[in-house]
Parts: C-alpha cells; structure tokens; sequence
C-alpha cells in the first residue's frame, strides 16, 4: 500500500511540475527562457543531492523521476522555445507557442517543424488581436489585416456580444500550392481563405483582384475572422460550434465580412436552398461548388440580415449559446417560428425585394 501511495504521489508531482513548466515556458520569451531552463535544471539537480541522503531507497527513486522529469522538460521546452522566438518572432505570444505544441503532439508530429520551415521565410507584424505572417512585399495586406480585424471585433460586439478573442494567426500566402500545403484536407473548391479551429489561424491566399481592390481582402479576412471570434466566444463560455448548422455560422461570417466593408450582395431568390440542406460542412461544400446553381453564402447572409431587420438581433447571441437541445427547437422557441415558416417568410421577403429592385 506504501508503495503504491508513493507511486501515486511520484506520478503526480511529475505531472503536475509538467504541466507548470510548460506553462511557465509559454510565458517567456527567447532570453528569459533560456534562463529559466538553466535555473531550474540547477536547481532541480541542487535539490537532489540535498534531499538524497535523507531519504530512504524508495523515495529516492520517486525523488530521481521528479528531479529527471524536471530537467528533461527544461531543457527541452527551453530548447524549443528559443528555436520557435529566434525562428519566427520574438514577440510570439503564448496562445500561438501553445498551437505548435499540441497540432505536433496531438495531430502530427512534423507539423512543427514543417511549419516553421515555411514560416521562417515570411516577415511577421503582431498585435494584441493577430499575428500576421507575411511575405515582404505584402506588408500593405499584414497591416491592413491588422487594422481590419479590429473594426470587426466591434462589429460583432454590436452584432452579438461583448467579446476580446484570443490572439489568432494569420498567415498570407501567394503561392496556390503553399495555401494548399498548408491546409487540413478539405472538399471545398476554389478556396482562398480558410480559418482552421485547431489551429487558431486564418489562411489566406492573396490574389490579383485583391492587388487592384482592397475590398476582397477585407471581406475574406472579416469573414475568416468571424470564425474565429465565434469559436473563441463559445470556448470561453465552455462550448464548441458542432451543435450550429454551417449555415447559420456562415450566415454570421458571411454578414460581418460584407458589412465591413459596408456592401450588400445580390441574391437571386429563385436559388434558394432549403436550410435544413445546408447544415453539415458536406453539405455546405457539396452546395458551394463550381457547377451549383445555388448561392449558400449569399442565401445565409440574408438569412443573418433577415434576423436583424425583424429586430431579432438579440436571438442570435442566444442561438449560439443554447446547445442543450436541438437547433431547430431552439430556433422555433427563440423566434416564435418554425425553420419552414421562417424559410417562407424569408423567400416572400426576398422576393418582394428581389422585384422592387429590379422593376
């Protein structure tokens, strides 16, 4: 029974001084954590040959895998660290080191080092809302980004809620084949921005309408953003984004990415989809392809913009949160109609619309 409380109490002091070190190790920056790496192997292996002789051969051996977990993780989280901050940026916050780590453990063990292979070759700009990566020619796209993203956390503030994200990553790419490289397999067609959760970064191909507009670039980076901010507001309230149809997050996206830039689309009426086909990603990529005759974005945003010109602003805040049961139970409960009365409402509106405007 000693021996397995021993054992117990080994295992969990190890982890526990783990877990410390590699939050301590997220905090510092290149100096200071190399530093601290040496302070604490010093320290570690003082204390070893302090306690040594007073303890009995048991506690010595849980005092060895205390003292051995100590250094072996100082000196790598140490090592690490310096490689990521000389590599990449000195100002790299914790939020970012903390995504290399757990995509590389949990994901796929190169992932650190082919993405840091490619994004030691970009010039980096960080703020308190992103870290941009950048090829040098595109700085005007990095600072635009930068400024962008915080009128859209405004936006959304109006829009849902009171909300300051955690830091996402940017990174901006020219090449097709990088973009690409560089994504989680997907099924979606003709694609130039992705925000991939897991991660907490938005990608974004820069194209040659962006270098004669800066309107597309705005759009795509508020809309990616979007994402972003929805899924940091739901994980700070305990929640994920899989309880949401991809339409009614699109929706959101797709409304704050053109409101910022304070354009309204057009939407043909006679494309419509019924909603209930759009919710999962399959569905959502199978409806956006190249030879679709629908239009998911367009229809979504006017699904967000339909909420909003009823005064039920205020129900989409609720729609997000509630996860308890089913959407569209919730969406019935909240708006005082069913999804089918609400898509009939919302098709006679559009259409009205739709004739007014082209009379």
């Amino acid at each position: 029974m000693n021996r397995l409380y021993l054992i117990t109490k080994t295992f969990g002091h190890c982890i526990c001084l783990l877990l410390l070190i590699y939050g301590l190790f997220l905090l510092t920056d290149q100096t200071l954590g190399l530093l601290l790496g040496v302070i604490l192997i010093l320290s570690s292996i003082k204390y070893y040959l302090v306690k040594r002789f007073t303890r009995s051969k048991a506690e010595r051996i849980g005092l060895i895998c205390i003292v051995t977990t100590v250094v072996l993780s100082s000196a790598l989280l140490s090592s690490f660290n310096f490689f990521l901050h000389q590599t990449l940026t000195p100002d790299l916050p914790a939020r970012a080191k903390n995504q290399f780590y757990t995509k590389s453990l949990l994901y796929d063990n190169q992932f650190l080092f082919k993405r840091i292979d490619f994004l030691k070759t970009l010039s980096v700009k960080s703020s308190k809302e992103a870290v941009v990566f950048y090829r040098p020619e595109d700085e005007h796209f990095a600072n635009l980004a930068i400024k962008h993203i915080r009128k859209v956390i405004t936006m959304n503030e109006k829009l849902i809620d009171v909300h300051q994200p955690v830091p996402v990553t940017v990174i901006l790419y020219r090449k097709p084949e990088n973009f690409q490289k560089q994504l989680p397999v997907h099924s979606y067609e003709n694609l130039h921005g992705m925000y991939v959760p897991t991660e907490e970064t938005i990608h974004i191909l820069l194209t040659e309408q962006m270098e004669e507009n800066d309107e597309p670039f705005l759009e795509l980076t508020a809309h990616e953003y979007t994402h972003h901010w929805i899924v940091s507001y739901l994980g700070q309230r305990g929640l994920v984004n899989g309880h949401l149809p991809r339409w009614f997050e699109e929706g959101i996206a797709e409304y704050a990415g053109l409101k910022s830039i304070e354009k309204t689309p057009r939407f043909l009426p006679l494309h419509f989809i019924p909603f209930i086909r759009i919710q999962s990603v399959n569905e959502w990529a199978n409806e956006n392809r190249r030879n679709s005759p629908h239009l998911p974005y367009r229809q979504s945003y006017y699904a967000i913009d339909q909420l909003v010109r009823d005064g039920k602003q205020s129900k989409i805040k609720n729609l997000l949160l509630e996860n308890d049961q089913n959407f569209y139970s919730t969406f019935q409960n909240e708006l005082g109609e069913s999804m089918i009365e609400f898509e009939v409402r919302f098709l006679r509106d559009e259409l009205r619309e739709y004739r007014e405007n082209n009379d």
